[in-house]
């Protein structure tokens, strides 16, 4: 088939895409800035077991907590892709421990290196070719004279050459950016494109997590168990410093202790909360096993992924989840459905905005996943103005409910029973201010949600730009 597909980085969208073309005779080359055994981030994140199953990985079965199966760590830092500790069940606290919620978690603890190169194993498999030492610089595109999406047509890559030091171009039918949050590739277009917008600090969490060693039998007998101060394996604390902190384990003898915070917020550092939590349990031991610190994507996603010639995958689309930065489901799910419309395309040779539209669609009204995404990225906007005392306060009347804290977590948006709530507690509540400002949240984030599923099924320059306009008003409005 002659149609060629290229892919600046290797991450799971990228790879998987590769495979899923690869598979149907595309000529598809990954183009990575790192080697293969510096793949991926250098710790394990929380995935969403469907997106997984959806990526035909071999899944491991849960039997009471813990995981069985070939992919299975048997012990820390050990050959395997999946932590052996199960999660089926989070506690999430809120900011001053003070209320919790047990919730029903649908991920899984993934090691990212590994599942990174699987996933780049599976494409090579299938005929893909991977290039490593290749730094994405910009891409080569023609501009009509038209404004917005339909502006440009993009043909080609231009990269680095790590090893030799020289740039070389390189032409494609279809140029995908699957690098990560710096978008080189997209913010080189036109900014009349809309493509070309630069994320902003908001849009951002900074991360710092460690695996430690985890001995529960050191653990301080002046600490009751339930106190605010007893250790909890799994949860999750909402709202803390305007992100959230958590710990994990990973199996019998290690530990995952982590916090995010906004990256824009002065004094308040990931790295000191993880270490004074710590420096009060002694059931986490010294000596770090692995971790690391990074910026981690909650912006809203992109309004189009797709332009004449080129696509947006992953980080670079900003489609992780925005109230706990999980990205990788939906980079696999969003890899899948593109690879379907490219295959298609490949067939009738076409790379034209009219066809790739049906990536968007896929996204946007096929799932659930573009609506909630931006409806919970405008919630999380307005909790972060929240002090933990006014979270406390949420939690304590149910007004951050289960059910709530469960959809949101699992990436899922469901306003109906907060603004429920807030209208039976508006008379007897003894803080209105609070309650006024949730409620205008919430309504705002159901506008939101309600216009995303009226997104443009297909690809109409008037249709998307009164689209746009409107969903930009909605996403200021708060």
């Amino acid at each position: 088939m002659s149609y060629k597909v290229a892919i600046a980085g290797a991450g799971p969208g990228g790879a998987l895409l590769a495979r899923e073309l690869a598979r149907n005779g595309i000529e598809v080359t990954i183009y990575e800035k790192n080697s293969y055994d510096e793949l991926g981030h250098d710790w394990s994140d929380a995935v969403e077991v469907e997106a997984l199953k959806a990526a035909g990985i071999d899944m491991p079965l849960l039997e009471g907590l813990q995981w069985k199966g070939k992919l299975v760590k048997e012990i820390s830092g050990g050959e395997g892709v999946f932590e052996k500790h199960a999660v089926p069940r989070l506690r999430v606290y809120s900011p001053g421990r003070k209320n919790y919620k047990d919730i029903d978690f649908k991920m899984i603890t993934t090691d990212r290196r590994r599942l990174g190169q699987l996933l780049v194993d599976h494409a090579e498999a299938v005929g893909a070719v991977v290039k490593y030492g290749y730094e994405a610089k910009g891409l080569l595109f023609r501009e009509n004279g038209k404004k917005g999406l339909e502006g440009v047509e993009v043909y080609g890559l231009v990269l680095r050459d790590l090893n030799k030091g020289s740039e070389e171009k390189i032409e494609a039918d279809v140029i995908v950016e699957s690098s990560g949050f710096h978008c080189v590739l997209r913010n080189s277009l036109p900014t009349h494109t809309g493509l070309a917008d630069l994320f902003t600090d908001s849009d951002f969490a900074l991360v710092h997590r460690e695996v430690r060693p985890y001995r529960p039998e050191t653990e301080a007998e002046s600490i009751e168990p339930g106190s605010s101060a007893a250790i909890i394996p799994d949860h999750y604390r909402y709202g803390y410093n305007s992100g959230y902190q958590w710990t994990h384990l990973h199996n019998e003898e290690s530990i995952d202790v982590g916090a995010g915070v906004k990256s824009d917020m002065p004094g308040v550092d990931p790295q000191e909360i993880i270490e004074a939590f710590i420096a009060e349990h002694p059931a986490i031991r010294p000596g770090r096993i692995r971790g690391g610190r990074s910026l981690c994507i909650v912006g809203r996603p992109l309004l189009s992924f797709v332009a004449h010639g080129f696509l947006v995958l992953g980080d670079a689309a900003s489609t992780s989840v925005p109230t706990t930065g999980c990205g990788v489901g939906s980079a696999i799910f969003a890899a899948l459905g593109a690879s379907e419309v490219l295959n298609e395309a490949a067939l009738e040779k076409r790379n034209d905005l009219d066809k790739l539209w049906a990536i968007n669609k896929k996204f946007y009204l096929d799932s659930h996943r573009g609506p909630s995404f931006a409806a919970l990225s405008e919630l999380r906007i307005m909790l972060q103005t929240l002090s933990h005392e006014e979270l406390d306060f949420l939690f304590s009347k149910d007004l951050l409910d289960k059910a709530t804290l469960q959809d949101a977590i699992n990436g899922h948006f469901s306003p109906p029973s907060i603004a429920k709530k807030i209208k039976s507690f508006q008379s007897g509540l003894t803080r209105p201010g609070i309650l006024l400002k949730l409620n205008r949240a919430v309504g705002n984030a159901a506008k939101v949600y309600e216009h995303y599923r009226n997104y443009p099924s297909a690809w109409d320059a008037a249709a998307y730009e009164k689209w746009k306009n409107r969903a930009l008003e909605l996403l200021t409005a708060t």
